[in-house]
């Protein structure tokens, strides 16, 4: 996965966290990730590109109306995973597999252009520092600590200190 442009929606119009969107040339299909696993949490890392789930393990946990997804793991297992949830890059953050960080993903420029239809996606921290750099933006990450349980994510900031 190559990233060629990135640009910050600030979404100033609502009181949301503003989002990365980046354009790369492809991402890589589930078939060709490894997976790590530790607390509930599966988690595949391969150039920048990042991809999680949270599964107990104990049969079907619901998520994703119960669908089944075959993942592959470090050593080579193939394993199930029945109805996992897709959890949220605090999660990953907080145990040994971050820093990730969420963006918005487009392998089309035009969709960089039109700002709409991305796929939703994660990045490793270094890759998400990389697409910032790219963006023709005065903006960095900066990390914030979410919710009571003391999730850490990275948001784009402008350089000039104001509102984001």
């Amino acid at each position: 996965m190559k990233i060629l442009d990135a640009q910050v929606d600030w979404r100033e119009d609502v009181g949301n966290d503003p989002r990365l969107e980046v354009l790369v040339d492809e991402t890589p299909g589930r078939s060709e990730l490894r997976f790590e696993h530790a607390g509930g949490l599966w988690v595949a890392v391969d150039n920048g590109y990042v991809e999680y789930f949270a599964c107990s393990g104990d049969g079907n946990d619901g998520g994703y109306c119960g669908r089944s997804f075959e993942v592959t793991t470090v050593d080579g297992e193939q394993v199930t995973l029945k109805g996992p949830w897709s959890s949220r890059a605090g999660c990953v953050n907080k145990r040994r597999f971050g820093p990730v960080v969420d963006v918005r993903l487009a392998t089309d420029p035009e969709v960089l252009e039109r700002g709409y239809t991305f796929k939703s996606g994660t990045l490793t921290l270094s890759a998400a520092k990389q697409a910032i750099d790219r963006a023709n933006e005065a903006a960095h990450l900066e990390r914030v600590v979410k919710f009571d349980s003391d999730e850490p994510y990275w948001v784009p900031v402008r350089d000039s200190g104001g509102e984001a």
